[in-house]
């Protein structure tokens, strides 16, 4: 090892450990775990907490309203039931329907008297519908002699409430309203007064809302609030007044003040509205819901007040019934107890393990400087003593090595480099073999010229998709017309350009022996032999070979185009119209499955000229591209076509190459391109073709 080498190695080590030394690594890492450990806990303990309070606030609101529920309960059902037997007194309704009996009418007064005196509010009213007459008086007794205080007029909206609790209340009602004529606001009891079926006229009571209010809202401190509603939501009794629904049997729905109106979402509203069913069908004593009131979080405990048909709603606040900082000193005493465990592991990891590991670390230095006679104090029995004296067994072996060792390295850097000079001759040779493979492939095809006299004007895309390929196409003229063949066959690069070799041989022999005229026929003959060349009766089940064929026929004697396909289709476009597909066989020929009796058929084109025909392979039709990688496509290949129409056919090259580079992208080449285009023209030269007319020469 040089001196340089030496003093590389001496001084890299020495200065790691003062910016990433383990003591420091690990203090670190006990930091962040403290922190990530310690932020996890107290999460977890807050939410066990915010569980905890809110299950205490959900039971202090369900005993809070139950309570404010018995309170307000008995009370009303007193006044309710008092107003009901007043209803029901068979003078006062004999009074009803003889007002202006003198004698009927003072005991009648009389009777409205006494039940004013056991009335909480003392005070009563009587509406004899017949007049619309209200009587009154009060608990300072100020209405006596006139306790006919007015009469009610039906176009009058102060008086609504009296028409509308008539129409709509089947027995009873509980109305806060400001009464014009007696100038106070009160929770009115509204009593049908019915004579059998006919409604003679209202009795009842008042609380005064104020007394009422402070009844309902008492008890209520900071984070408590109290709400009574009726049946429909409306609020009937809130420490603000502004909130609490008037007259509310005389207003429309959309004017009422109601809870629903008070609620952020309608989510909550829909809730709300469910827990109010509820109660009222007697499914629950009590409901609870998580709402935002007002914009603010609560939960609201409703219970029903079954004689009245109103709720009693009351608003929690979580906070109020214990608040998150009541939990601070457990808290504090959590994180304390992470960070006394933290300090003892820290303490007791850097005595038995960081200490011990420094020594090994700087008599690991020293071997690294080139001291190999360096050796660890090996100072305990456990895996830190275990592993110093390993590391001494190495630094000896470490010593005894290091001398071999660039030779070594010399011996096999020496072996890898004959290695890649002879990897890189076998690659050149191998490389060297396509390209010839290559130009014999390409010699076998037609050359443009020849296609171009054999069938007018032309376009050839061949695009393999290594330096050789399984595509191959055709072309033979005689007497008859002339003969183009494209063809698919199974593999890519060498195997498939083999493959063509022996299609293309088969094809110039049946050819040669019988008329070109009949692409049907000539399908057949080549379906056959291929399967005798190829031994595919006898071949390995693992050796299929064959291909896939389009074959046209053009006779310009007759403007006639003949086509025969195995799976192959033919694309025509006269002018001025849509692209056309002409479907061939859905027979393969050569392979083991093919059937070597099976029948192709010739399609006949009499107005071939002018038109515009195209053969592919599936290379074109199955490349992918575009954003999802799907392939090209019949589909797209058409568009193509429609959009080119008429236009010569280097033209359609170029434009069928842009948009297939267009779709492919990055994507790379999947299989071999083959598409031939041709417009036949109505007069060519035809010249029977030599023996060596399979080779492409016309």
């Amino acid at each position: 090892m040089s001196a340089p080498d030496v003093a590389a190695l001496a001084s890299a080590p020495n200065a790691a450990p003062r910016r990433t030394g383990l003591k420091r690594q690990f203090l670190l890492l006990i930091i962040a775990i403290y922190l990530l450990t310690g932020s996890v806990a107290l999460a977890l303990f807050a939410l066990s907490i915010r569980g905890v309070t809110r299950q205490l606030a959900e039971d202090f609101a369900v005993q809070y309203v139950l309570r404010q529920k018995a309170r307000l309960q008995a009370p009303i059902q007193r006044e309710v039931a008092l107003s009901r037997a007043l209803a029901d007194s068979p003078l006062l309704k004999q009074w009803a329907r003889d007002e202006e009996n003198p004698a009927l009418k003072a005991q009648a007064l009389a009777e409205l008297d006494s039940y004013r005196h056991h009335f909480a509010d003392q005070s009563y009213f009587w509406v004899i519908d017949q007049s619309r007459h209200y009587y009154h008086n009060n608990a300072a007794d100020a209405y006596r002699g006139r306790e006919l205080v007015q009469t009610l007029d039906p176009g009058r909206a102060t008086d609504q409430w009296y028409f509308a609790t008539l129409a709509k209340v089947s027995d009873f009602d509980l109305n806060v309203n400001y009464d014009t004529a007696l100038k106070v606001t009160k929770v009115w009891i509204n009593v049908i007064v019915r004579a059998g079926t006919d409604r003679v006229g209202m009795a009842g009571t008042g609380l005064e809302l104020d007394r009422f209010i402070d009844t309902v809202l008492r008890e209520d401190q900071s984070g408590v609030q109290t709400l009574l509603l009726d049946a429909s939501g409306a609020i009937k009794a809130y420490h603000n007044r502004d909130l609490v629904d008037l007259n509310a049997v005389a207003k429309p729905e959309i004017e009422r003040s109601t809870l629903l109106r008070l609620l952020d979402s309608a989510e909550d509203q829909a809730a709300l509205r469910a827990a109010l069913t509820q109660l009222a069908e007697g499914q629950s004593p009590v409901v609870v819901l998580p709402l935002r009131v007002a914009g603010q979080s609560r939960l609201v405990a409703l219970s029903h007040l079954d004689e009245i048909n109103w709720f009693a709603a009351v608003l929690v606040e979580p906070a109020y019934v214990h608040s998150m900082s009541r939990f601070l000193q457990l808290a504090v005493l959590l994180a304390l107890s992470l960070l006394v465990m933290a300090l003892a592991v820290t303490v007791l990891l850097n005595r038995l393990v960081l200490g011990p590991l420094a020594r090994l670390h700087q008599s690991a230095q020293a071997i690294a400087a080139g001291d190999y006679t360096q050796r660890a104090t090996v100072e305990a029995t456990n895996e830190i003593g275990e592993l110093t004296q390993t590391f001494n067994d190495m630094a000896a072996k470490v010593g005894l090595y290091t001398d071999h060792l660039e030779q070594c390295v010399t011996e096999r850097t020496e072996e890898l480099a004959r290695a890649h000079r002879q990897l890189a001759e076998t690659h050149e040779q191998m490389l060297d073999s396509v390209q010839y493979a290559r130009l014999i492939q390409q010699a076998m095809l037609p050359r443009p010229a020849v296609l171009a006299r054999a069938l007018g004007e032309v376009f050839v895309l061949w695009r393999p998709r290594e330096l050789v390929g399984g595509d191959f196409y055709y072309c033979r003229t005689d007497g008859q017309g002339c003969l183009l063949v494209v063809g698919d066959c199974t593999g890519h690069g060498v195997p498939g350009a083999l493959m063509t070799m022996s299609a293309y041989a088969v094809l110039n022999h049946i050819t040669s022996v019988q008329r070109t005229d009949d692409p049907a026929r000539i399908l057949q003959e080549l379906n056959r032999q291929l399967q005798h060349i190829l031994h595919q009766d006898q071949a390995d089940e693992s050796f299929e070979n064959g291909l896939d064929a389009g074959v046209c026929h053009w006779s310009p004697a007759t403007g006639t185009l003949l086509f025969a396909g195995a799976r192959f289709d033919l694309f025509h476009q006269a002018p001025g119209a849509a692209p056309e597909v002409i479907r061939g066989d859905r027979h393969s020929l050569g392979y083991r499955g093919s059937n070597p009796q099976a029948i192709f058929h010739n399609q006949r084109l009499d107005d071939a000229v002018q038109r515009t025909f195209y053969l592919s392979s599936d290379g074109l039709f199955d490349q992918a591209g575009g954003l999802k990688g799907y392939g090209f496509g019949q589909r797209r290949f058409l568009a193509v076509l429609a959009e080119m129409g008429t236009a010569p056919l280097a033209v359609q090259q170029a434009v069928l190459e842009r948009a297939l580079a267009d779709w492919q992208g990055e994507q790379p080449q999947r299989d071999d391109i083959t598409v031939i285009g041709f417009r036949p023209e109505p007069v060519l030269a035809v010249v029977r073709s030599s023996s060596r007319g399979g080779d492409g020469h016309a």
